[in-house]
C-alpha cells in the first residue's frame, strides 16, 4: 500500500499541507501532524507541539512538553523542503492553540498585526537552520542576552573661535611701505656716506619695515 493509501486511511480530516519524501510522509490536518513512514502511523497534535529537535543518526523528533509524539527518519526527505514545511507547521501550531480550525486547505495566516495574547506568543518552534541538517529546536529557551551599553557619546567639535581682525592692519602696512621707501631715499641721496653706516641704516630700515608688516598681520 502507498504513502498516501495509508494517509487517507489514517485520517478523515482535510489535508492542509503534505511533504512526501521516498520512505515517509508528514501531513497537517487541522488538529494534527501525522507521519506516514515504515514503521506505521505517528501523530501529534497540533496544539500541544512544543519542540521539533534532531537526533543522532538522522532521526527527527517532535515533541510536547512531556512527552515526544513522532520520531521519525529524514531519510528520503529533500532538506529545503523539509524545512519549508516545518516553517508552515508553525502557523498552523499557533492556529490550533487559538482555536482556529480551518476546514479546507489554506496558506498558513500572515502574523497578527495587533500584539498576541500571552498564550499566542508562547514560543512554539524556532526556525529551522541553514546547515545541511534535520530541522533542529533547541530543548530549552535560550537565555535573553543582555543589551549592550552603549558606548559614550563623543563630545561636539567645538568651532573654531572667529579670527579677529587688526583695526590698525591697513595703517601700519603703509608705514612699513613708508618705511622702506624713506630708507631707499636715504640711501640714495647720500652716497658719500660711510659704509657701516649704510650698512646701519639699510639694516635699521628694512628691520623695522618688517616688523611693522608682521605687527600688521596679528
Amino acid at each position: 500500500m502507498n504513502l498516501e493509501a495509508r494517509l487517507k486511511e489514517a485520517t478523515q480530516d482535510p489535508i492542509l499541507s503534505e511533504l512526501k519524501g521516498s520512505e515517509g510522509l508528514f501531513a497537517i490536518t487541522p488538529r494534527e501532524l501525522i507521519y506516514v513512514g515504515p514503521e506505521g502511523i505517528q501523530r501529534a497534535p497540533l496544539a500541544e507541539i512544543r519542540r521539533v529537535a534532531s537526533a543522532k543518526g538522522g532521526i527527527l523528533r517532535i515533541a510536547g512538553k512531556e512527552t515526544t509524539f513522532i520520531e521519525a527518519s529524514v531519510a528520503g526527505f529533500d532538506f529545503g523542503e523539509l524545512k519549508l514545511f516545518f516553517e508552515n507547521v508553525k502557523g498552523y501550531v499557533t492556529r490550533a492553540r487559538r482555536g482556529e480550525f480551518p476546514t479546507e486547505p489554506a496558506e498558513p495566516p500572515p502574523a497578527p498585526e495587533s500584539p498576541p495574547s500571552p498564550e499566542a506568543e508562547e514560543k512554539t518552534l524556532e526556525a529551522l537552520p541553514p546547515e545541511e541538517s534535520p530541522p533542529v529546536v533547541p530543548e530549552e529557551e535560550e537565555a535573553e542576552k543582555a543589551p549592550v551599553p552603549p558606548g559614550p557619546t563623543p563630545a561636539p567639535a567645538e568651532a573654531p573661535a572667529p579670527r579677529r581682525t587688526n583695526p590698525l592692519r591697513l595703517p601700519l602696512k603703509l608705514l612699513a611701505l613708508l618705511t622702506w621707501g624713506f630708507t631707499g631715499a636715504a640711501l640714495y641721496l647720500s652716497p658719500g656716506l660711510d659704509p657701516l653706516w649704510v650698512a646701519g641704516l639699510l639694516l635699521g630700515g628694512l628691520g623695522l619695515g618688517l616688523l611693522e608688516w608682521r605687527v600688521a598681520d596679528l
